[in-house]
């Protein structure tokens, strides 16, 4: 069962949704999770809580690790209001919580577990990161004005027009970005280009990905296989014949 919670006013700048999953058995062993451009916390019932940072290619879970585990997605940028240091420290890495937050982490994870039913445990999460005193409140107006151009228009920006739109320098705004949101600006397009991709191919419909490539922002089909393989490990058709469990998770045997 998979239950998650839209977080209050206060925490939407920041934080995207809270989420819990209890009870999850999968006929298949192995989920290949999929580079999503999002900083996450990962909260099981037993053992360390962990912040993950943003992914530049895919990791393997074993299905019985999620059976009962909740989580955090931040915004991107967002998890950087929450933790002590740079974002960019935590990219390609799952670091246990306590090493950021000392005895803080475990004692969180107590406390949501046992607060009862699952609509019960995300509150209990969600008023802990409401009590939390921000560790570094505020981006560079740079950085937020990238970010919504890379999210609006992965395929249109470019790292220097946006940096030169922002009077910086392209050193300057990619040492701000990484930073801050965890990836260097143009890794940060390329995974959002692919989610795009990613999310069109779960409508179901009949894909021709020539077109899907134009309408992404690729440059072309082979551009478009290019990331595919580096961010999957699969051929566009490969993953299209592949069962997802969720968005960003491909079932493997």
């Amino acid at each position: 069962m998979l239950t998650s919670r839209v977080p209050a006013p206060a925490l939407a700048a920041s934080i995207e949704r809270f989420w819990c999953s209890e009870e999850y058995c999968a006929p298949h062993r192995f989920e290949r999770v999929l580079p999503s451009g999002r900083f996450q916390l990962i909260v099981p019932m037993n053992g360390p809580p962990l912040a993950v940072g943003l992914q530049s290619r895919a990791s393997l879970v074993e299905t019985s690790a999620m059976r009962s585990v909740m989580g955090v997605v931040f915004r991107p940028g967002g998890a950087r209001q929450f933790l002590e240091g740079g974002a960019d420290q935590f990219q390609d890495r799952e670091i246990a919580l306590d090493q950021v937050w000392d005895n803080e982490a475990l004692r969180m994870r107590d406390r949501v577990w046992e607060a009862g039913a699952p609509a019960a445990k995300l509150a209990a999460l969600e008023a802990f990161f409401l009590a939390r005193e921000p560790a570094n409140p505020t981006m560079h107006p740079a950085v937020v004005y990238a970010l919504q151009e890379f999210q609006n228009h992965p395929h249109l920006a470019r790292v220097c027009e946006v940096a030169r739109d922002a009077r910086l320098s392209r050193r300057r705004l990619g040492e701000l970005f990484r930073e801050q949101v965890g990836v260097a600006p143009k890794l940060f397009c390329r995974i959002q280009r692919f989610q795009r991709v990613i999310r069109r191919a779960s409508m179901g419909l009949r894909i021709e990905w020539a077109d899907v490539a134009a309408d992404c922002g690729y440059f072309d089909q082979a551009h478009l296989s290019g990331d595919f393989r580096e961010f999957t490990g699969d051929t566009p058709g490969e993953f299209l014949g592949r069962h997802r469990a969720h968005l960003n998770h491909v079932a493997l045997d």
